[in-house]
This record gives structure tokens, C-alpha cells and sequence, in this order.
């Protein structure tokens, strides 16, 4: 190069990066976010600063005084963080049926939720996995998806029918076939659901073995444990025939996996339930806390509620309603206790079981472990009594007070002469848990945030107020009411702490670079709003949701966009590499 041709190339040098940086102060963006208190969802305090979004990803951060942008939102007095994450999701079958407002998913894009990760409890809604992903890419979805291998899909797959037994050397290395065909599509690892049918019959080495297939691509495993109370949910005393699980055997279980094949794993939607569990938290705690000391990667994901279960639930086990000397080995939730044929007259079923002493006197000690599991008489609120409406919103205890008789003397009269479209005459939604257990999961460094609910566009009372207020409950609620946690701490837990669980390197904090998933809220305002007797209430407070750069709501409105992406851990893998 000619000597004389060196200051022209510095100066014309010098002048483009000038041009660039002074390109990067005034470039026009898409979204800027102004004036906002910042919580990047790592835990660490807010700080004052503007956000930029061009597409689908935060271009920058800070004081953004000179740049310009298509919409500008003033974002003074409130709080931005990353979108959240539902540990625990069972939108998967709305994500991937033709209606379009269910795909919209108004509920969970209300509480301010960004990503939902599937194959919860062990299910697939399609398989093979490529089917599932296709699904939900076909018209598209309001929220991101991160899609999981079931455990009990692959092992339907496998067994069929067969499944009430351990599965043979030969099925399980079919089951792996399987799940590694899931894993190369794009899943993020295994949902499992051992309490259920059919992964109750599986053994711990059939899991530990699928496990194994997942660790190779640095997936995670996360499940409905086996147990958490004395007895499987599927199970009464009388079924149970003198065999116990503790409460702290699925937690056992869900650590000896992670130990045993090297994944990460997650105790899902952990909790402790009814009397005789109450206090197990203290007991898991510990056992963790052991385990990730040993260098064990253990997670529990949690649902910020005293009440658990779906919907509004009957204290009377389906097998009283059988016909007298019918095997009920199968388990309370054998399917042959919902065929009509078996069932077809179940009050007079009922009243012949009741008359046979030695039956009766099986079926009120499995009546009274059922209301002890779901908390007690005193926690049993009646939601529905269609032959009664005057009941509705009182405890059973109540009702049975007033009427001088025992609560179980209660439930039967319920059971014989109440409405006839139940055959339980009224149905309850059970306070279970205990506020010391739910506040002690809640404080643990690892437990993230879920909702354990779906899509839902009606409801009815009893149904679980988590479909509608989970996410901001535990801001409104355990963070504003009860200061149990901090905020930092409960936008960490619902945010970047779930991120680090699945695997996800550009969500799940506010960062520059990562995709423009953010949720805008007003703290004061936040609450979550929906009851058991009003589950449908929709939270106030979340004013902006925006996915993937584009919003959900907009100031506290939904729009109906469509703008979730499938993440597929093989595209993740393409660009971490790249």
C-alpha cells in the first residue's frame, strides 16, 4: 500500500465508525420501552433504564435518550421483566386443536406468561414428537412452546394394553428408541407421571434407563412424582391392601434418577398434602439440599396455592358406587369404574355396600382417609349442589354441624339423596395444603414457577383459580401481602430460573441480544383476583405482554395475536454452535 494512501484509509475509517456509532444512538427500532424499573429475572435488584426491540429481540438497554423508535411506551412507575414461563403446562392439547381462541390462550397471556412447557404428567397430545411440533406450528399459537418427550406416550406405545407390569428389557430399549426419536425432533427432555396410568406400573430402572437417552443431549426430567402422600392418589386404604408410600418416596425416586443418569431433574408442582403429609416440605428440603451438595441438579417447580387438584372433586371413591363384591384392585381410577354399564345405578350400589357390614366398614375408613387427604372436613368447600344452591360457599363441617350429624354421615346423605346428575349429590374444592409447606417450597433457590392448568374459556365454580391467577399471585399475594419472598426472587423463579431448567440461552432474562419476550406490570395495581367460587377472574395489573416482539396484550388488553414459536432444541443446538 502507498504510503500517502494510509491517512486517507484511517480517516475513512475513523469516519465509518463514527457513522456506526452514531447509527446505533439514533437507529429507528420497533419498540422502545421507556423510562421502566428493570428486573432481568437473575434476582438481582431493579434499575431504571429503556428497552429497545427491533423484531423479535432486545437491541438494547439503558439510557436510550436520543434513539427513535416506531412506538415509544412510557413505562414511568412501572416494573419490566421477562416474559414468564410455565414450568408445568397442560395447554398442549388447546395448542394443537383448529380453534383459534383457544390457540390465543386469553387466560394465560393475561397473567403476563410467555412460554409454557409441555408433556406434563407423561402425555403427548400426537406422537411421533415431529407430528406434536407440527401441530402447533400450523396456525399458530399465542404463547412459545417448549415441547417434552411423555414417558407414558412412548410407553403406551410400547406395551399397548399391557402395561400393568414392569416392562421387559427388550420394551425399554424400544422405549428408548423412542424417546431419542423425540429428542432428535426437538424435544427438551422427559415428562413423566408415575402416580398415573400407565408410568405407575413402570419401575424406577425403566426411568432411569429412558433418563439416560436424555442426559446424551443435555435434556431434563421433570414428573408427577409417585407419591406425594401416604398413599397414591389412585389409592384408598382398602386398594392399598397395607401397602404405603411415604411421602418422601417420589422425591426419593425423582433424586435417584438425577443422580443415577446425570440429568437435571424436577419435582413438579411439588406439594404436601392433606394433615397426615403437612410438614413434609422441611423433610424434601433437606433431602435436596443433600443431594445438590453431592452435585445432583435437582429443581421443583410449584403452583402458589393452598388447593390443588383441577376442579371441583367428590370424597366418596368410585368403587362405593360399584356393584357389591367388585374387584377394585385396579385402583380408585380404574377405568372400569367409569363404564355406565357398572355404574348405572350407583346410589343403589351405594346403599347395598353400605348395608353389608364388613364392605361398609372398608368404604368409611377409605371416606375418611380421602377427606383427611384433601384437608379435612373443616376445608372442604361445597361448590356445587345443584339440589341445594343455599349450600354452595359453606364447609361440609358447617353443613354438618347444622345438620347434627358427622361429617361422613353427611357426605352419604349427600351421596343418597342429593341431586341426581351427581352421584356424590354435591361436589367440593378441598383447601389441602398448608400455608407452612407452600411458603417453604416457595423460599427454596430452585423452585420455579407454574400453573399445572390449560387453556380455558369458561368455567364454573370450584374450578382451580390457577388457570387464571397463578403468575401474579405469587407477586400480589406472596411478595406485596405476605412479603414471603421478595420481588426480584419471584420474577427470578418465574423467569430466569426456569430458563436454566429447560435450557433455553435467550430467553428468560432481559438482556440485549435475547428474544423480546417482557412482561410489564404495575406493582401497585397487580393482583390476581380470580377465587374458587369466581376462578374466571382476570388479574389486574399486567399492562403489557409482548412475545417474541410483538404484543399480547396491549395497555391491559389482549389483542388475539399469534405470535409463539415452537422452540426446538435441535434449532437451539444449530445456533449455539453457529
Amino acid at each position: 500500500m502507498h504510503r500517502t494512501q494510509l491517512p486517507k484509509l484511517v480517516l475513512l475509517l475513523a469516519l465509518t465508525v463514527v457513522g456506526l456509532v452514531a447509527d446505533a444512538q439514533g437507529q429507528d427500532v420497533d419498540i422502545l420501552i421507556r423510562g421502566a424499573r428493570i428486573l432481568d429475572g437473575s434476582g438481582s435488584p431493579d434499575f431504571r433504564g429503556d428497552i429497545a426491540i427491533r423484531g423479535d429481540r432486545i437491541v438494547a438497554i439503558g439510557r436510550l435518550g436520543t434513539m427513535s423508535a416506531g412506538r415509544v411506551i412510557d413505562a414511568d412507575g412501572l416494573f419490566v421483566a421477562p416474559g414468564f414461563i410455565d414450568m408445568h403446562s397442560h395447554a398442549d392439547r388447546a395448542f394443537a386443536s383448529d380453534d383459534l381462541e383457544l390457540r390465543r390462550a386469553p387466560n394465560l397471556v393475561m397473567q403476563g406468561i410467555t412460554t409454557v412447557v409441555f408433556g406434563p404428567d407423561g402425555r403427548n397430545p400426537a406422537w411421533p414428537m415431529a407430528d406434536e411440533m407440527a401441530a402447533y406450528r400450523t396456525l399458530g399459537t399465542a404463547l412459545n412452546v417448549v415441547p417434552m418427550v411423555g414417558h407414558g406416550t412412548v410407553r403406551g406405545q410400547v406395551m399397548g394394553d399391557d402395561y400393568e407390569r414392569p416392562a421387559t428389557a427388550r420394551e425399554i430399549e424400544q422405549m428408548q428408541e423412542l424417546v431419542r426419536e423425540g429428542m432428535e425432533a426437538g424435544a427438551w427432555g422427559l415428562g413423566a407421571g408415575p402416580e398415573y396410568r400407565p408410568g405407575r406400573f413402570s419401575t424406577t430402572e425403566e426411568l432411569i434407563a429412558l433418563a439416560k437417552v436424555v442426559a446424551e443431549y443435555d435434556g431434563f426430567y421433570y414428573a408427577h412424582q409417585r407419591s406425594q402422600s401416604p398413599l397414591p392418589l389412585w389409592q384408598t386404604p382398602s386398594i392399598a391392601q397395607g401397602w404405603r408410600l411415604t411421602g418422601t418416596d417420589g422425591m426419593r425416586e425423582t433424586i435417584r434418577i438425577g443422580r443415577e443418569a446425570g440429568i437435571r431433574v424436577v419435582g413438579s408442582h411439588i406439594k404436601a398434602k392433606g394433615p397426615t403429609s403437612w410438614g413434609q416440605s422441611a423433610v424434601d428440603v433437606l433431602m435436596i439440599e443433600r443431594a445438590r451438595t453431592d452435585g445432583v441438579q435437582v429443581y421443583l417447580d410449584q403452583y402458589p396455592y393452598e388447593t390443588f387438584g383441577g376442579g371441583p372433586v367428590g370424597v366418596i371413591p368410585n368403587w362405593g358406587y360399584a356393584p357389591p363384591g367388585s374387584d377394585r384392585s385396579g385402583g380408585n381410577d380404574d377405568p372400569r369404574w367409569n363404564r355406565n354399564d357398572l355404574l348405572s345405578n350407583p346410589r343403589e350400589n351405594l346403599r347395598r355396600n353400605l348395608d353389608d357390614p364388613e364392605t361398609a366398614k372398608a368404604l368409611l375408613g377409605d371416606i375418611a382417609y380421602v377427606l383427611d387427604l384433601q384437608g379435612g372436613a373443616d376445608r372442604h368447600i361445597i361448590v356445587v349442589a345443584p339440589g341445594d344452591p343455599s349450600l354452595v360457599g359453606q364447609t361440609l363441617a358447617d353443613v354438618a354441624a347444622a345438620r347434627d350429624k358427622t361429617p361422613i354421615e353427611t357426605l352419604i346423605e349427600f351421596a343418597l339423596r342429593g341431586d341426581a346428575r351427581l352421584r356424590s349429590g354435591v361436589l367440593f374444592r378441598p383447601l389441602a395444603g398448608h400455608r407452612f409447606d407452600v411458603d417453604n417450597y416457595m423460599r427454596q433457590e430452585y423452585t420455579a414457577t407454574s400453573t399445572d392448568g390449560g387453556v380455558s374459556l369458561s368455567t364454573r365454580p370450584g374450578q382451580h383459580p390457577r388457570y387464571y391467577g397463578a403468575f401474579p399471585r405469587k407477586i400480589a399475594y406472596y411478595v406485596k401481602e405476605r412479603g414471603v419472598i421478595t420481588l426480584p426472587f419471584a420474577v427470578r423463579s418465574s423467569t430466569g430460573l426456569s430458563a436454566q431448567i429447560v435450557g433455553l440461552t435467550d430467553r428468560g432474562y432481559v438482556r440485549e441480544g435475547y428474544k423480546a419476550d417482557l412482561v410489564i406490570f404495575d406493582y401497585e395495581r397487580i393482583d390476581d383476583r380470580a377465587t374458587i367460587m369466581e376462578p374466571d377472574l382476570e388479574p389486574e395489573g399486567i399492562e403489557f405482554v409482548f412475545v417474541n416482539g410483538v404484543a399480547t396484550v396491549d395497555a391491559g388488553r389482549r389483542t388475539g395475536a399469534l405470535p409463539g414459536q415452537v422452540l426446538s432444541r435441535k434449532d437451539a443446538d444449530s445456533a449455539d454452535d453457529r
